[in-house]
């Protein structure tokens, strides 16, 4: 369902609309790691000289964040779509695409290069007005809302996955694979519905793989058979999975998709394994492999690391210092601070926070340390700021009192104010500066519910330290002090788990080491040197050698048997 845009679209947005516009619109279609993370991928995959292609929507509105003269978050609609009509390639047809329900759906295509590979973006704005819709989006004088935005995410699944295979026939693309990228992209299946596609000999040859990237339950649905009926679902591939007495009966949606799906992958080992725990899953444990994700070299690397080893120590922090001055220069202005900040800013670390906002990503835990005064105060004798940024959804009431309870105590007390700066929008177009001046990256999750995040790979490509939990960063590349096993050096500080959540004072302490050790530059350079050794693992040119590794092993077990 997501797509990041290219730097190149989004430059192209920026020197024609401005860069508001372009801040917009990088989050219309990477509102989570998802998006940026599939761009990345079609382009190494390119790059290894495969013949790939991307689809998505086009989104006609994007929420927008904004900030209040009090400090307080709020989210707003804003209209980007008209910004990329105006810069990408319009195909020349449309697309008339059957519903579920009967109405034909008719969809403009824009192209965009992604390198050596085409993205292909379907425009329907009736249908595609904003990404992942909630009630909040639902029409004026809409009687049901909820019915609405329940109805307008399955018509999206639908022209995405639909529309997919009505394109590659119109562009004469026969795909050897067809990857479902988590379960909004269910109805790209070809043989889970019933129509023309479903036994269409043009995708003969197609085998269909499911790439999960999230345990979290949004992401995994449960559909009673009303749904399964409105939807087309053929009902001799979906009842053996029914579950429930008579018309209350339903379906795992990930469940069926695993079954039907010809491979399956999940986005880190640890992902993998909790998938197989998964009660509806564990019966297809052996089917359920792992790529782990990585992040692009090209687009996340600041040039001068990548010559590290021909520079001293000194040389090396004096390079990170460069770009954190210039990181804070800019800063001051994107956060809409006073200019005086930047003395507050001089000689500390800049540890950044920039993820999706979501009660398990746990930015609460700030609150409850900063709410006692003796852990207050321990992290005021740091010399460490924190850059807080992220996107809320905006159904997500419980996120968005996280940002409120820790903006309103920052409120009232200036000294821890000026200590943690909130940017607000996010988003992939600016977010390579962040890390490449950055001196590190914090990465907590509750344990089981992280599948991979990538902000830590972007840190670690840049010389940044990671501050982190198991789940929180993928533990193959992050190697926390004081838990080196023989022949590795530490680029990382551990967080404790307390009952499934991060321990407040095991990430205090954290942070206090780091602090230690950014204090001290030979300790300070040498960590920075652990973090850019592990820049061949966390590249995205690894995932893209793995997952064609897996492709060439499904086609190996679709031979016949000689």
């Amino acid at each position: 369902m997501e797509f990041a845009f290219t730097q190149e679209v989004l430059d192209k947005v920026a020197e024609i609309y401005g860069p508001t516009a372009a801040q917009e619109v990088a989050m219309s279609t990477s509102v989570g790691g998802i998006g940026p993370l599939l761009r990345e991928r079609v382009i190494a995959q390119a790059e290894l000289g495969l013949n790939v292609a991307g689809v998505s929507l086009l989104y006609d509105t994007v929420w927008s964040q904004g900030w209040h003269v009090w400090n307080h978050l709020f989210l707003q609609r804003r209209s980007v779509g008209r910004y990329l009509r105006g810069i990408m390639e319009q195909l020349p047809f449309t697309l008339n695409l059957p519903l579920f329900d009967g109405s034909i759906a008719t969809a403009r295509v824009f192209k965009a290069n992604y390198g050596a590979a085409a993205v292909y973006f379907l425009d329907c704005p009736e249908i595609t007005d904003v990404v992942y819709p909630c009630p909040e989006d639902a029409p004026q004088l809409t009687q049901d809302p909820n019915a609405w935005a329940e109805t307008q995410r399955l018509k999206q699944s639908w022209l995405v996955g639909r529309g997919a295979l009505a394109l590659a026939k119109k562009l004469n693309f026969r795909p050897n694979f067809l990857i479902q990228s988590e379960t909004p992209t269910f109805f790209a299946h070809l043989r889970l519905i019933r129509d023309e596609y479903q036994t269409d000999p043009f995708f003969q040859e197609t085998r269909c793989i499911f790439n999960d990237h999230t345990p979290l339950e949004y992401a995994h649905p449960i559909w009673p058979r009303s749904t399964l009926e409105k939807t087309k679902v053929d009902p001799d591939l979906y009842e053996p999975y029914l579950k429930g007495p008579g018309g209350y009966a339903q379906v795992d949606v990930t469940q069926l998709l695993v079954s039907a799906s010809d491979g399956v992958f999940g986005v880190s080992k640890k992902h993998a394994h909790v998938m197989r725990a998964m009660p509806s899953l564990r019966e297809y444990a052996s089917k359920i492999q792992y790529v782990t994700n990585g992040v692009s070299r090209d687009l996340w690397q600041e040039p001068v690391f990548q010559k590290a080893d021909e520079l001293s120590d000194r040389e090396l922090i004096e390079a990170k210092d460069k770009l954190k001055g210039d990181f804070v220069d800019w800063l001051w202005r994107r956060a809409a601070l006073w200019p005086i900040w930047t003395r507050v800013a001089r000689g500390k670390a800049l540890v950044l926070w920039t993820r999706r906002i979501t009660s398990y990503k746990r930015l609460d835990i700030l609150p409850q340390i900063f709410n006692n005064p003796a852990w207050r105060q321990r992290f005021l004798n740091t010399n460490i700021i924190l850059v807080v940024g992220g996107r809320v959804y905006q159904r997500d009431n419980v996120s968005e009192k996280m940002v409120y309870s820790l903006t309103e105590l920052l409120n009232r007390d200036q000294e821890l104010g000026d200590r943690v700066v909130f940017i607000q929008n996010f988003n992939v177009w600016e977010a390579p500066r962040l890390f490449h001046g950055a001196d590190g990256a914090i990465m907590l999750s509750d344990d089981g519910r992280e599948a991979s995040a990538t902000g830590f790979m972007k840190s670690q490509m840049n010389g940044g330290f990671v501050v982190a939990n198991p789940d929180g960063a993928v533990p193959e590349f992050v190697i926390f002090k004081g838990q080196e096993e023989a022949g590795q050096k530490a680029n990382g500080f551990g967080v404790a788990y307390a009952n499934g959540e991060p321990d407040p004072e095991s990430f205090l302490k954290a942070l206090e080491d780091f602090d230690a050790v950014y204090r001290n530059d030979k300790a300070r350079a040498a960590m920075m040197r652990a973090a850019l050794s592990v820049t061949p693992q966390v590249s995205v040119e690894r995932t893209a050698r793995e997952t064609l590794e897996f492709y060439k092993g499904l086609l190996k077990e679709k031979q016949p048997a000689s």
